[in-house]
């Protein structure tokens, strides 16, 4: 009885976390079939940079559009109809002829993505406010566990001939299936606040706290855009400073060390007034610390640290975010959405311009600075009072 009982409390939890593993998935996955795309379409490394940053602008385009929308229509038709567009957006991904459709289909992908990723987030925020902190660090842990198994399967799928669409149809038919689960699952509530408890019944209700959302929002639009400008220059790093062709594995172990990381984030949510200034403090030291190191070996074990701290960062500001948004839960998320895709657009791109007059090591150091301005904003947000 206890067993199905679970089943039931979490069956909309485990849609939620698929959707956003799937998320994780695709994007990993795009990124690791973007040479081979390019060699398809015949594009240089500046148009392939170009076809990256569509998909970077779609995701900060979406929740200025149809930020809100959510709260107001209700985030069940929101998830079951953008799950439904990623299907689609696989199918034109599949269909192009050129690489102008292609773009077309990847834009379509981005833009779902980052409707579902707030979306997601909100809904389980709503659907289970007793430990919406907790399932914080799970739900962001997904996320990392995606992006760590998509360039697994994309490099299986080359090295055995089947090519890299083989990766997209796979999305295609989970999607499919993931949209049917949606549409049949109730979003409405699976705990509910004790009686006693009233803070949560008046928290609902209470108005946006936009200073708390404003620091939240500076807090990620300086960590995301340092973790693209990171990622997306890893391997030339390693490459040019460390005389490796390891690049590859570099980028998995950042990855990989971002899953423990959050799911601790979620079993510790109660000292998240520390963890969130921790976790951008020990990024930003482990990045500097990175370029004085001229040992492959060294490297990857600070590269997997900095993972680790790096990690901490979003699920603790989403913690946050869910006290700070009264019943404005997918607004305030995709607020935060916006922050990110703008910095990730901004940040990557300024940094190819930088690392041409600062070398890389020079670069990272800047990222590194960068980075500690968060620490400062993390400070104000563990001060913050809904009553100032």
């Amino acid at each position: 009885m206890k067993r199905i009982e679970c089943l039931k409390r979490n069956d909309l939890s485990t849609l939620l976390l698929i959707s956003i593993f799937m998320n994780g998935f695709e994007v990993g996955g795009y990124q690791a079939a973007l040479l081979y795309i390019g060699q398809e379409y015949a594009l240089s490394s500046g148009a392939q940079g170009i076809m990256a940053s569509v998909e970077l602008f779609a995701t900060m385009v979406a929740p200025l559009l149809l930020g809100s929308l959510a709260d107001r229509i209700g985030k069940k038709i929101m998830l079951v109809t953008f799950t439904a567009c990623r299907v689609l957006s696989g199918t034109i991904i599949l269909l192009a002829t050129s690489s102008w459709t292609f773009a077309v289909g990847i834009f379509i992908l981005g833009f779902a993505c980052s409707i579902v990723q707030y979306v997601a987030i909100a809904g389980m925020q709503d659907a289970y406010p007793v430990t919406r902190h907790q399932r914080m660090g799970f739900i962001t842990a997904m996320y990392a566990l995606g992006a760590v198994i998509a360039p697994l399967i994309v490099g299986a799928a080359i090295n055995n001939g089947w090519g890299w669409k083989s990766f997209f149809i796979l999305s295609i038919i989970i999607f499919i299936i993931l949209t049917v689960f949606l549409q049949r699952t109730s979003f409405a509530p699976r705990e509910h606040v004790p009686d006693p408890v009233t803070s949560t019944e008046d928290e609902a209700s209470s108005p946006v706290y936009l200073k708390g959302v404003f620091l939240l929002c500076l807090i990620m639009f300086i960590y995301v855009g340092v973790e693209n400008g990171f990622c997306f220059f890893l391997n030339g790093f390693i490459l040019d400073t460390l005389q490796s062709s390891h690049g590859y594995l570099a980028l998995s172990l950042f990855w990989l060390a971002m899953i423990p990381s959050r799911i601790l984030c979620g079993i510790f949510a109660r000292y998240r007034h520390r963890l969130i200034i921790a976790a951008p403090a020990g990024a930003a030291f482990f990045l500097a610390l990175l370029t004085t190191i001229s040992n492959e070996y060294a490297a990857f074990m600070i590269i997997f640290l900095l993972g680790f701290f790096c990690g901490a960062v979003y699920p603790n500001v989403l913690t946050y975010a869910a006290d700070f948004a009264g019943g404005r839960t997918a607004t305030v998320t995709a607020a935060i959405t916006v922050a990110t895709g703008i910095g990730a657009t901004i940040v990557a791109a300024a940094f190819g311009f930088l690392q041409m007059s600062a070398g890389f090591r020079g670069s990272f150091l800047v990222l590194a600075v960068l980075l500690a301005l968060d620490i400062l904003f993390a400070i104000l947000v563990t001060r913050c009072n809904r009553n100032s």
